[in-house]
């Protein structure tokens, strides 16, 4: 079931600026040839298939819009953390932030449940999480924390990397000084393995990688590659231990400012490259994992039983706070 498009479906609070009447008069500034400059950022490399689709969605919005909407695409943390750029979104300074959906755990209190590892095993069931009724309840919570929720792309599921050793079980991991992002319930995880889970903005975990002050990460292959990390670390184990998103939001006084026909160019133009996002991540995805090896990392498979009893042993803490969630995700790991 694809989100059904609502125009004008955010309510904007005055938690953020005093009046819904400022944002219905706000507009991004506009150039004297009318033009309409709107910012775009994300933190992770230009090259990923997420960096690729943000660009292909600027060039079909300035086409469907007839070069009314230019949107400036800022890859690599250039406007900052992923927090800032949330921020930013929040303030009308950033117009769209591509943003994981760990980190909307900062902000939202049932996030994190979606970062429950183990808790989707496939990508049929992923599509049925994010394109269906699900991704639509997270998309409309971000209207509690003064964004606009645009879409939910494809990130994907998450492998372990590190400079020590080859990873084949579990007591391999004890130990590790793992960097993870600011989300409980990854660092719970990690620590039920073993590990020193330390959470850490990437730009900065890239320098402590480098540096030896972390031994290793978590992210899917495609980042692992498209972030270079096969120079800091030279083990990969296909863990698969959960699937990440990322989410599109968009500053409230953007949103707006459009009218109803752009606010429907957007939603379609989101969607549509959303589509072949994922077509794109999972191909990359598959290729990404030779091309570390050609790199020179040493790729293992575990056995994922022991990681997912780990997980299992702290359902049970989880779902006082997350069982509904949990429930009605767990409910689609076996429909096709």
């Amino acid at each position: 079931m694809i989100r059904k498009q609502i125009a004008g479906l955010l309510v904007v609070t005055a938690l953020i600026a005093g009046s819904a009447s400022i944002y219905k008069d706000s507009r991004p500034p506009q150039s004297e040839d009318g033009v309409i400059t709107l910012r775009m950022a994300q933190t992770s490399s230009e090259t990923g298939a997420i960096g690729q689709s943000m660009n292909a969605f600027a060039d079909k919005i300035y086409e469907r819009t007839g070069g009314k909407y230019k949107i400036e695409v800022y890859h690599n943390g250039q406007l900052g953390a992923e927090i800032d750029t949330i921020e930013g979104c929040q303030m009308g300074t950033i117009d769209i932030a591509v943003v994981n959906q760990s980190t909307l755990g900062n902000f939202i209190p049932d996030f994190p449940a979606l970062d429950i590892p183990y808790l989707i095993i496939s990508t049929d069931q992923a599509d049925q999480v994010f394109l269906g009724e699900i991704g639509n309840y997270f998309l409309d919570e971000l209207s509690g924390v003064q964004l606009y929720g645009l879409g939910i792309w494809e990130s994907g599921f998450r492998n372990l990397t590190n400079s020590k050793a080859d990873v084949n079980s579990v007591d391999d991991i004890t130990g590790l000084k793992i960097r993870t992002m600011e989300n409980q319930i990854h660092i719970a995880f990690w620590k039920a393995l073993g590990a020193d889970a330390t959470p850490m903005a990437w730009g900065e975990a890239y320098t402590a990688l480098q540096q030896g002050a972390l031994d290793g990460q978590e992210n899917p292959s495609t980042l692992i590659l498209t972030n270079n990390v096969a120079q800091v670390n030279k083990h990969m184990a296909v863990t698969e231990h959960a699937y990440s998103t990322v989410f599109l939001v968009m500053s409230p006084a953007t949103w707006a400012s459009l009218d109803e026909e752009m606010k429907q160019v957007f939603q379609d133009t989101v969607m549509e490259c959303g589509f072949e996002e994922r077509k794109l991540s999972r191909k990359m995805d598959a290729e990404a994992v030779e091309q570390l090896k050609e790199q020179g990392m040493v790729v293992t498979y575990p056995d994922k039983q022991q990681f997912t009893e780990a997980a299992a042993s702290l359902y049970g803490e989880w779902e006082k706070q997350y069982g509904d969630i949990m429930s009605q995700i767990r409910a689609l790991q076996n429909k096709q």
